[in-house]
């Protein structure tokens, strides 16, 4: 019995402490049973998988939350790349890590529960697939931006009033704005 639960606890730790990441916009939950979505889960941020539980996952995640919109928690501390929204009227857990200084945002960890599946262990794939997509689908009616020549909080809207000429699928227009946000002049990936 002492083994398996040894081994149970090691599993845990094992599982828990590699960051995951989604391709997909995935809804959020405030608890493992619930129906009512409170928010999303934008693709390529990563998150720790603490357990699961009947098809839903809960997830720790790190951002940032901009004071004047404590609803969403962001990539950066400073730029409005969205790594997780919540519906304005959620409640939900999160912890101070560090008080923004100097203009800078509040360091936060939230916690909250998602779908199952369409996890993995490691984003660069995901960023490949990205920057080829956008490169097939914007590249044809005009010379392809470079990530860098746009501000992270430009390559939304921009992305967005493109989109309706592109070939690009619903499902990977959030992976795309990431892609480009994340790689943009003033955020870079870790």
């Amino acid at each position: 019995m002492k083994k398996l639960f040894l081994l149970s606890m090691f599993s845990c730790l094992l599982f828990g402490a590699n960051e995951m990441y989604s391709d997909k916009v995935k809804p959020v939950f405030t608890d493992a049973t619930s129906n009512a979505s409170v928010g999303r889960l934008l693709p390529t941020n990563g998150v720790e998988i603490l357990s699961k539980q009947n098809g839903r996952v809960k997830i720790k995640m790190q951002g940032y939350i901009n004071p004047v919109a404590p609803n969403v928690v962001y990539f950066s501390d400073s730029e409005r790349v969205i790594a997780i929204a919540f519906a304005k009227t959620a409640k939900f857990d999160s912890r101070l890590v560090k008080k923004g200084q100097n203009g800078k945002w509040d360091k936060v960890e939230v916690e909250a529960y998602t779908i199952d599946g369409d996890f993995y262990n490691e984003v660069d794939t995901m960023f490949a697939r990205a920057k080829q997509t956008y490169a097939d689908s914007c590249g044809i009616c005009h010379g392809l931006h470079e990530t860098t020549h746009y501000k992270a909080n430009q390559w939304p809207n921009l992305f967005k009033s493109m989109l309706s000429r592109t070939t690009v699928e619903k499902d990977d227009e959030w992976l795309i704005v990431q892609y480009l946000q994340k790689h943009s002049s003033d955020v870079k990936v870790k």
